[in-house]
């Protein structure tokens, strides 16, 4: 009876462990999160006021309320434009209207509000958030922009990330040329110990060994076209520990899904 008892707690502990695991890899795979601060012009905190975030694109609305610190926190972002807007009573409207949530990335907004009747608004157009402060990852993210002006010689998305810092990839042949993609190995870890995510799903070829190339009789990972690709990014260093498969680089591509347009 105790040996049953055991192992009832054992399997009750594996469902507990795999039933959070979703959550942790929708978080860092395929969306991004977005936090700050508000504050009265003193820099004392704005509890209770509401952000509004809104994609330009599908006008998808969220709202938060910030705390008693005045900070607030939106996770579970896919990635895109957006448009946020501050309101708290006594206070004028401010608006951002341009902000930009990359995969994987946890941008800093903090927001000043003037003192004034919530009639009056104040319109930001455009931050530039040169420092990344809530996250210590290194890595790069590539847009649609850079891979149509980038000259890809076989529409392979995967070339870019070649130029990656601490990347390194192996001069390929005649005889590969479009099959799969080239063998990627980041600071000095096996080719086979990159981690590839599509739209929040692992696409990894077991068979493979975790080879992104073809190898005999089983394939590499999945390659979409680049003109289906709305951003993937590269992590190479310090990512989150959600990941928690290979100690090699982590590769999250985003693909174009539906807008206004």
């Amino acid at each position: 009876m105790r040996f049953r008892n055991l192992v009832c707690l054992l399997w009750a502990m594996v469902f507990v462990l795999f039933a959070g695991i979703p959550s942790l890899l929708a978080q860092s795979a395929g969306t991004g999160a977005l936090t700050g601060a508000v504050t009265d012009p003193s820099g004392a905190s704005i509890p209770n006021a509401t952000v509004t975030l809104t994609n330009t694109q599908t006008n998808q609305v969220r709202t938060a309320t910030s705390g008693s610190d005045g900070s607030y926190r939106f996770t579970l972002i896919p990635p895109g434009i957006y448009r946020v807007r501050f309101g708290a009573n006594g206070f004028k409207i401010a608006e951002v209207s341009t902000f930009n949530v990359s995969v994987t990335e946890t941008p800093v907004l903090d927001r000043t509000l003037e003192v004034g009747a919530q009639t009056e608004q104040v319109t930001v157009e455009a931050v530039s958030e040169t420092l990344q402060t809530a996250t210590s990852t290194l890595g790069t993210t590539v847009g649609t922009r850079a891979m149509t002006a980038l000259p890809l010689s076989n529409r392979n998305y995967t070339q870019i990330i070649a130029m990656s810092t601490g990347a390194s990839v192996g001069v390929g042949n005649a005889t590969s040329f479009g099959k799969g993609t080239p063998d990627i190995s980041v600071n000095g870890n096996n080719p086979g110990q990159n981690n590839f995510q599509m739209d929040g799903v692992a696409v990894n070829n077991i068979a493979n060994n975790g080879s992104s190339n073809d190898s005999g009789i089983y394939g590499g990972i999945g390659i979409p076209n680049p003109d289906a690709i709305q951003e993937f990014k590269i992590q190479t260093s310090t990512y989150d520990a959600s990941y928690g498969r290979n100690p090699g680089a982590n590769v999250n591509v985003i693909t174009k899904s539906g807008t206004n347009a």
